[in-house]
């Protein structure tokens, strides 16, 4: 095995074992949902007070989409 060879296996072995002791993450899915209703109330927010028309779509199509989501 060449040297690069070898530390190609290494690096790919740690990061494995990295992976395997990660802690499983326990309040992700709240916490990115919270953000991605943030980011979407601000972003309505700024197109709202240029285009009002579009406000309203974007509102209905997020009404769509949140209550065609499901929690696993």
């Amino acid at each position: 095995m060449t040297n690069a060879r070898f530390i190609e296996h290494r690096i790919t072995r740690d990061l494995l074992r990295r992976r395997e002791e990660a802690p499983a993450p326990g309040n992700a899915p709240w916490v990115e949902r919270l953000i991605t209703a943030a980011a979407v109330t601000v972003g309505m927010l700024v197109l709202g007070s240029y285009l009002q028309e579009l406000l309203w779509v974007l509102l209905a199509g997020a009404a769509v989409l949140t209550l065609g989501t499901r929690t696993p």
